[in-house]
Parts: C-alpha cells; structure tokens; sequence
C-alpha cells in the first residue's frame, strides 16, 4: 500500500496551517473580521475554545490524511 505524495504534502501542509493558526489564536480573534465576530457572539473565553477546537480538529484532519487514515475527496 503506498500513500499519494500529493495526498501526503496537502495533509502535512494542512496540519501545519492550523498549528500556527492555533498559535496565533489570540491574534486571529483580535485582528480579523471573522475573529471579533467570534468574540461578538460567543465572548472571550468561549471564543477562543472554539476557535483552538476548529484548529486542533484541523491538524488531527491533516494528519490522517497524510497517514492515509482518511481519503481525499
């Protein structure tokens, strides 16, 4: 069984995307339209729970579509 290195570079780069999207969270919440609207909606603390659960979702997708767990559409 080998895995597409297409399929691996867009999984790894994905992980990569949101590790740095979930260490700049605050910056994110605080700098973009999207991130104060969180904040508008759902306050500070929930906001950014939310925002760190999209992005550790984020890099848990990019990995298993690198490991080949799930399959590209």
């Amino acid at each position: 069984m080998s895995i597409d290195r297409d399929q691996m570079l867009m999984g790894y780069a994905i992980a990569m995307v949101c590790l740095v999207g979930l260490v700049y969270s605050r910056w994110f919440l605080n700098s973009t339209k999207k991130g104060r609207w969180l904040l508008i909606k759902l306050g500070p603390a929930n906001g950014l729970w939310v925002l760190r659960t999209v992005f550790l979702a984020g890099v848990a997708a990019g990995i298993c579509l690198a490991l080949d767990v799930i399959q590209p559409l």
